[in-house]
């Protein structure tokens, strides 16, 4: 169930899921800030449990009365490798591979190696620690770097 007071899913005595303080920054950004109007969000993600991970995301907020699936367009949540999600995002979007920015926490294996690997062109971030702001304006800044060399 969400705990509102702490803007949580709470499963049990003591598992919660909650979105990391830059994750939340990089959201109310893409919904909020002119400059990302345009810009088609998506989710790629290799749960086992993709219905409650869409519950997680129909619950969480991002920034108060606005939950995380509003700000979602696109969303491929399955057990897959990350290449068949952003082939598939690349489907449902129309939105070619260089124009995509990848973040990435995975620890267990290197989902960005396999997505630059894959789908040549997207630009990748590991998070290994969880999204935090500085990762998120690395992301930016490297895909703009890469934007201005293309």
């Amino acid at each position: 169930k969400w705990d509102e007071a702490i803007n949580a899913v709470v499963c049990g005595k003591s598992e919660r899921v909650q979105l990391f303080d830059g994750s939340i920054l990089a959201l109310q950004q893409l919904r909020n800030k002119p400059e990302f109007k345009d810009t088609k969000v998506a989710a790629a993600s290799s749960t086992t449990e993709p219905e409650y991970a869409r519950k997680c995301m129909a619950w969480l907020e991002v920034q108060p009365g606005v939950k995380m699936n509003e700000v979602f367009g696109f969303c491929e949540i399955y057990c897959a490798n990350k290449t068949k999600h952003f082939k598939a995002l690349k489907a449902s979007t129309g939105v070619a591979f260089e124009d995509m920015l990848f973040f990435d926490d995975c620890t267990y294996g290197d989902n960005c190696a396999d997505v630059e690997r894959g789908c040549p062109g997207v630009v990748t971030v590991k998070t290994p620690d969880g999204m935090t702001e500085a990762k998120w304006r690395q992301g930016l800044e490297k895909f703009a770097a890469r934007k201005s060399s293309i």
